[in-house]
């Protein structure tokens, strides 16, 4: 998959600053996006390089989420893959993720900011050393098994692919784990893709156990409840 130095000719992006959502490279995000100043960012994007930064907005954006909230300086520039415009003008699109990067100096304000860019880079792995395949299936288990206890209904299964790549095994349970999105934040900006895999396999042993234990409770105590997310 390409990367930022390879696409983008100017090393500036627009920023989608969003609240709750940490986008890993590698990992799909599919975005509504309703709001015009927003609505006009993607449509610059099209016509340029195609590339949007996501970035977490920080703790108390809310009171000025109208002007520049401020977001975290460490985010992921994705390339949009598809894009269906409504009749009332919202728009759908799916952004993949493309590399993780420093948000620098904002050379745009209005009406959506664009900034200037350093791509980071993350330790090489042998994605095909024994390994990095032991540790892949492993998380990839640990996270269809929280899936299922999360969301399945009668007769569902998950099934996690196990020819991703290594990054985009730990990228993906890093960006779907059930935790606070300060924890997602520190995951992205953890520069060690090994340790990023270590601390995401703990999380998510952790989060499946909490589940586990609050279905305990529920089954124990049929009217609780204990909120499982």
């Amino acid at each position: 998959m390409q990367d930022v130095r390879s696409v983008s000719a100017s090393n500036e992006v627009p920023v989608f600053p969003l609240p709750n959502v940490v986008f890993f490279p590698r990992v799909v995000l599919p975005l509504h996006v309703f709001e015009p100043r927003y609505r006009e960012l993607v449509q610059d994007a099209v016509a340029g390089e195609g590339l949007i930064a996501i970035s977490l907005l920080e703790e108390g954006f809310e009171e000025n989420y109208e002007g520049s909230p401020p977001f975290h300086p460490i985010g992921t520039v994705g390339r949009i893959e598809e894009l269906d415009t409504l009749a009332d003008g919202r728009m759908l699109l799916r952004l993949i993720g493309l590399q993780r990067v420093e948000l620098n100096k904002v050379v745009q304000e209005r009406p959506y900011r664009r900034v200037q860019i350093r791509p980071l880079g993350e330790t090489p792995v042998d994605e095909d050393g024994d390994d990095a395949q032991a540790a892949k299936l492993e998380l990839l288990a640990s996270q269809s098994a929280l899936l299922r206890e999360l969301r399945r209904g009668p007769g569902e299964s998950f099934v996690m692919d196990d020819r991703v790549s290594f990054e985009a095994a730990v990228n993906s349970a890093c960006a779907h784990l059930p935790i606070e999105p300060a924890i997602r934040q520190s995951l992205l900006e953890e520069d060690n893709l090994w340790v990023r895999q270590q601390r995401a396999s703990v999380l998510l042993d952790e989060s499946l156990q909490r589940v586990l234990a609050l279905k305990a409770m529920r089954s124990d105590h049929p009217g609780s409840k204990a909120d499982l997310n």
